[in-house]
């Protein structure tokens, strides 16, 4: 058995266990069960995906992994990356440094607000993990299995991938259930992030997200950088900012000249502890 360290962090209520490998002589190898059990809410600490970094020595830098609830490995988390900023801010006296993972740099920037840049969207096959060519990611309608309500369809990888279905009301718990079954569909090798987008305005934006790999979350940022992308490039939205809704609170995101997605909204400390595993 092995003592571990850790804080759990939240953002808009999707909540993080976050493991500093520093306090470790060699990084431990752990797998999927391992995982499993730290993210488990009956029989572990409890989170929908847990976070293992390694700070640089001056700070300026932080290695990050992400793994979800199912033990699977996720690319990116655009909220752990603000809890990441929360922490390194209040803790290390970072406010400002480079997120390294999935193949990313995303520079963050720990103010009142936690404010993480993206980078630029993708939709490089390779990136959405796609099975069978498709011509135009931003329409992939006809195939799924889209219901007759369902007016855009689109895939982007924003460093993790996300099929996002603009809907015509503010989507329901059920009715995001519903659509997430599209998360398996034979389209995705590595299964994807379903996202119901609701426009409510020019600049608003109403969301829920199912994850892959931790299904049903009171929020997403990496989903609520997908949607707004979408959006604009299909003309839904004309604002630069966008506030998005979700159940567990707002993120504002943003799109710069050069078509980088910035996103920034809240995130906190939860508690801090031991548990041996």
């Amino acid at each position: 058995m092995l003592l571990i360290k850790f804080d759990k962090m939240q953002s808009l209520g999707n909540d993080f266990v976050m493991v500093d490998l520093d306090q470790f002589s060699r990084k431990p190898l752990w797998g999927a069960d391992f995982f499993r059990k730290i993210c488990d809410r009956n029989y572990g600490i409890g989170c929908d995906t847990a976070v293992l970094y390694q700070k640089s020595n001056d700070g300026s830098q932080v290695q990050a992994e992400f793994f979800n609830a199912d033990g699977s490995e996720a690319e990116i988390c655009g909220n752990a990356a603000r809890c990441l900023g929360s922490l390194m801010k209040e803790r290390y006296g970072k406010p400002k440094f480079l997120l390294k993972a999935g193949g990313k740099i995303c520079p963050i920037l720990a103010e009142d607000e936690i404010s993480v840049d993206m980078g630029k969207p993708s939709f490089d096959p390779e990136d959405i993990g796609f099975s069978k060519p498709v011509p135009d990611p931003l329409s992939v309608t006809e195939h799924l299995p889209c219901d007759a309500d369902v007016s855009v369809a689109s895939c982007i990888s924003v460093g993790n991938p996300h099929l996002v279905l603009f809907v015509p009301e503010a989507p329901t718990a059920e009715r995001t259930a519903s659509l997430a079954k599209m998360s398996e569909n034979s389209l995705f090798r590595n299964k994807i992030n379903v996202s119901a987008a609701f426009v409510k305005s020019e600049n608003e934006i109403i969301l829920s997200v199912f994850e892959r790999g931790a299904g049903p979350t009171l929020a997403c940022g990496s989903g609520a950088c997908a949607a707004v992308a979408v959006a604009r490039l299909k003309g839904l939205v004309k604002s630069e900012k966008v506030r998005v809704y979700q159940r567990g609170g707002i993120l504002t995101v943003s799109v710069d000249n050069e078509g980088n997605i910035l996103q920034s909204g809240p995130a906190s400390f939860v508690f801090c502890g031991e548990i041996y595993l």
